[in-house]
């Protein structure tokens, strides 16, 4: 089995393993916000090691199962084999989310663009230049409502990133989970 075929594997066994058996209901409206945040791994190119990733999120309610998304990021992945060296990756993405209701779990598929602000770190040598690039991403997931306005999630996403000749390549995959609180 190739390797992005376990990995959605992996996501669609995981993203229930920290849900909880609390009952509850979440039924954003139009207009409503929720913010949160994620913590999960990041699998990047091959010449990188996997390394984690946390992510800080807000949402807006466009209709109770369409939301825009602002999301921050941070990961530093180590060169492979070269543990000291790091590809320090800090993104800025904006996604569209749309929600599938079905009791307390709330499946999504998002996708987006964003900017991506790269820099490598050595340990040895002068670090060059930071780069900014632009990207796309997208992927899915699923909430589960643990009370009043707050929820459990998991989330799937691949982030493709502009890769100039010469450059490293900073496209990644990323299994996050997380907390979300609706306000």
């Amino acid at each position: 089995m190739c390797r992005s075929a376990q990995l959605l594997c992996l996501a669609f066994l995981f993203t229930g393993v920290l849900t909880t058996t609390a009952a509850a209901q979440i039924n954003p409206e139009a207009g409503a916000v929720a913010g949160g945040g994620d913590i999960g791994i990041l699998f990047p190119d091959e010449a990188f090691e996997k390394t984690v990733t946390f992510d800080g999120f807000g949402e807006y309610y466009i209709k109770p199962n369409v939301s825009f998304r602002f999301l921050l990021g941070y990961a530093s992945p180590g060169f492979e084999n070269f543990t000291e060296d790091h590809f320090r990756q800090v993104k800025m993405l904006f996604n569209g989310m749309y929600y599938f209701k079905y009791n307390n779990w709330l499946p999504f598929v998002t996708g987006g663009a964003g900017v991506y602000f790269l820099r490598e770190l050595f340990d040895a040598a002068p670090d060059p230049d930071s780069e900014t690039r632009g990207g796309i991403n997208f992927g899915f997931g699923t909430e589960y409502a643990v009370g009043t306005g707050a929820s459990v999630r998991g989330e799937f996403r691949w982030d493709v990133v502009s890769h100039p000749t010469g450059f490293s390549d900073a496209s990644n995959m990323s299994l996050a989970f997380g907390y979300k609180r609706h306000f």
